[in-house]
């Protein structure tokens, strides 16, 4: 008999991708049968890293080789659970790494990371959220059109594409679009600001889902009519607080397994 794991729902942190709560699946229901009830003629859009995609696979791999190749050996206590903000030094401290080495290693460290972390190499080691693919398939299978919303640029798509394929997201078929940054500089918000008016131009747009705060906030003003939901696994590092009438979700799973 499967054990269903039971977290608090409302201001939890970091990734629970198993953590089915009844809560979650009235808003995965939510989002099914809104699908089904408005179908072609409107858009559903979905950010990828920390929302569609657990990201932690890769951020292991990355600690893991610089390991290998600098000596750096406390970073092989590094696990997906450690990690849960964007702060490289608090993930350190979770797996329980000495301060006086943080310290002392933490610029080289970060540097590796950003090296590594925003290509499409790398995106390829990333694991798509227990669910996800399920429910964009739904969503598209109902006729809605599915947008792809990405903070990851133009550098990364080769590898968002592979990603997207392997693990059975609707792509390369009518009614999905992939949305990356032009310029790896342009701030996340800023990018997804501007891409309002895009995806507005494919029409209603019923559905928002993404991990960022300032993300969700920023589609609800512009589409308030909109069911934008709060996807809580990790995000910035930025004092931005999801709008309280926006639901939260933290599994993808209808079902506890």
């Amino acid at each position: 008999m499967s054990v269903v794991p039971v977290v608090t729902y409302r201001r939890a942190r970091g990734y629970a991708p198993l953590a089915w709560s009844e809560e979650g699946a009235e808003v995965i229901a939510r989002i099914t049968t809104l699908a089904e009830t408005v179908g072609p003629g409107h858009v559903a859009v979905f950010d990828l890293d920390g929302c569609l995609f657990d990201t932690r696979p890769r951020q292991v791999q990355i600690f893991r080789e610089l390991a290998a190749r600098a000596g750096y050996d406390p970073l092989y206590r590094v696990a997906a659970e450690h990690f849960t903000d964007w702060s490289i030094r608090s993930t350190l401290a979770n797996a329980g790494v000495e301060p006086e080495w943080i310290d002392a290693n933490h610029d080289a460290v970060r540097s590796w990371w950003e090296l590594h972390f925003f290509t499409s190499t790398y995106v390829l080691y990333d694991h798509a959220m227990p669910g996800a693919a399920a429910l964009v398939r739904a969503v598209h299978d109902a006729g809605v059109h599915c947008v792809y919303l990405t903070g990851r640029d133009e550098t990364m798509r080769i590898g968002t594409e592979d990603a997207l394929r392997r693990f059975g997201f609707p792509y390369d078929l009518p009614g999905t679009t992939l949305l990356v940054k032009p310029d790896f500089r342009t701030d996340d918000t800023e990018f997804k600001e501007g891409a309002i008016e895009i995806v507005a131009a494919m029409g209603h747009v019923v559905l928002y889902l993404d991990n960022e705060p300032a993300n969700v906030n920023l589609f609800r003003r512009r589409h308030p009519e909109s069911l934008v939901v709060f996807v809580e696994t990790d995000h910035s590092p930025k004092l931005v607080e999801p709008d309280p009438e926006i639901p939260w979700l933290r599994s993808f799973l209808v079902r506890g397994v």
